[in-house]
């Protein structure tokens, strides 16, 4: 008999602290892939500087817009082609399209079961105080909150300041953000698919406590 996996999916505004729970549960679950759609996008586009296709999907990205779902459907589709194991997703799914073609995913591929949803909710004044606060290893994307360190305590790289983490940026992201999470949320309820709402204004010990208890 073929074992099941199972898909969860931490969303939240940018800085909602959704990518730190993310790396804590994966911990706590003995989960292997942390699949970050933010990440996964910055690799992409990483990869060429010439391809008009990711200029576009980067143009997007530095201007803070979300990207067309066809994008974001086609690397999750691919990864969880190459997927044997539990996985965890950071800000997927994100909008009405990816959420229905996570639902029938899973209904065409009965090895995966699920998914559970975790939303970690922060007031836009929060988010927008802590994206202008934090640093990020250019190494291994460990996140930092407020910190004066220059360096990585897990693997000694250099910690920098994302480009996009400017209040601009954070404004125009927070735009689109707010009302796609609404729309996400009650597609997701309307679905009968678990959504368990967290409070992110906690300390981190503390929200990790909450998504475990409701895991």
């Amino acid at each position: 008999m073929t074992s099941k996996h199972t898909i969860y999916c931490f969303l939240g505004l940018p800085a909602s602290g959704k990518g730190t729970q993310a790396s804590l549960f994966a911990e706590k679950r003995n989960i292997a892939k942390v699949l970050g759609i933010g990440q996964m996008v910055r690799d992409h586009i990483n990869t060429s500087d010439t391809d008009p296709f990711l200029l576009d999907i980067k143009k997007r990205y530095d201007a803070g817009i979300p990207q067309p779902d066809e994008v974001i459907i086609d690397l999750v589709r691919d990864e969880l082609k190459n997927t044997g194991s539990d996985v965890i997703f950071d800000n997927f799914p994100f909008s009405r399209g990816q959420a229905e073609f996570l639902i029938e995913y899973m209904k065409s591929n009965p090895i995966w079961q699920g998914p559970t949803i975790f939303y970690i909710n922060v007031s836009p004044e929060v988010a927008l105080k802590r994206v202008t606060m934090r640093k990020i290893c250019a190494d291994c994307g460990k996140v930092y909150g407020a910190t004066d360190e220059m360096i990585c305590e897990s693997c000694g790289g250099s910690l920098i300041v994302r480009t996009d983490d400017n209040i601009e940026t954070m404004e125009e992201r927070l735009s689109h953000y707010q009302p796609r999470l609404r729309e996400l949320i009650e597609v997701l309820n309307n679905a009968q698919i678990k959504v368990v709402e967290v409070n992110g204004e906690g300390s981190v010990a503390e929200i990790a406590a909450e998504i475990n208890k409701n895991a």
